[in-house]
């Protein structure tokens, strides 16, 4: 807020104290308004610093599209990217090429994400298919704790100096956090893993996202939503046995208390993690 704003609000929050005050609440009052103070004016707030790069990202496992596990094929971006979300919602861990198996197509060409649900749905997670999303359905999306798999133009990312990988092809991120100023993602066309939650300003996504409809006309503003949350906020009803791992084969590490609250980082099933090694089990919370 500007100096001359703050002076003006004053002005008006004076004036209404004035009305309440006299009870008139249909016209002006009749006494002179109050004159403002004598001492010097308050200094303006200062702004709150910027996001230190401390963000609190999902917690999808990065998997990129070289290496080991992703050499048959060129055109797998989808496939790394789900990858990902089959290593964050499950205890199985993937390969790009083991999930591009998955997919039912052999060629070496970029999957649909079509394609790329029924894999999913063979891992055992159902995912909604959304087009021309807004960025608030995105950020609502994230802030609910679901990552989201976006078909991106990758040169508007190149164009933009955040990556010197190139590829003509649709390519697909994990969307895993945001901030007032970037949307995170995990970008698997990395050979180094810098494509690890890769900060991309809102407005640079948003055009790569809306610019991949010119190439496929089916994908603008395009995702694959997980229909379940990564992150919840969770209040135990009871006394609740925490685990070493997500289920009761696992070791009693501890115990909650009776209304104490959590933030789960990751759900397999009916378990919840709340920190290192330590698990419960969410049929025994409610959200809160």
């Amino acid at each position: 807020m500007t100096e001359p704003e703050r002076t003006a609000l004053e002005h008006i929050r004076r004036v209404a104290e004035s009305v309440i005050q006299t009870g008139n609440w249909t016209s002006p009052p009749s006494q002179p308004p109050v004159q403002p103070p004598t001492q010097p004016p308050t200094p303006p707030v200062a702004p709150p610093p910027a996001a230190s790069g401390d963000i609190a990202l999902l917690n999808v496992p990065y998997v990129s599209q070289f290496g080991a596990g992703a050499d048959q094929y060129t055109h797998d971006s989808a496939a790394a990217a789900g990858a990902m979300l089959v290593r964050a919602y499950t205890p199985q861990t993937p390969t790009p090429d083991e999930f591009f198996s998955k997919s039912g197509q052999s060629s070496d060409q970029p999957l649909s994400l079509r394609q790329v649900s029924a894999a999913l749905v063979r891992y055992g997670i159902s995912a909604q298919q959304r087009s021309r999303m807004r960025l608030l359905d995105l950020t609502a999306s994230l802030a609910s704790g679901r990552p989201l798999l976006l078909p991106l133009k990758h040169a508007v990312l190149q164009a933009a100096g955040l990556t010197s990988e190139t590829t003509a092809a649709p390519h697909y991120v994990v969307a895993v956090g945001l901030d007032m100023a970037n949307i995170y993602i995990h970008d698997p066309l990395r050979r180094d893993g810098s494509g690890r939650g890769l900060a991309v300003p809102i407005l640079v996504l948003y055009q790569a996202w809306t610019e991949i409809a010119r190439e496929t006309s089916s994908y603008e503003r395009s995702a694959l939503i997980p229909r379940s949350p990564l992150r919840r906020f969770v209040s135990a009803n009871t006394v609740i046995n925490i685990r070493s791992g997500p289920g009761t084969n696992h070791n009693v590490v501890g115990q909650t208390k009776t209304g104490e609250i959590f933030e789960t980082s990751k759900i397999l099933g009916d378990w919840g993690q709340i920190g290192d090694g330590r698990w419960l089990a969410l049929r025994y919370t409610r959200d809160i």
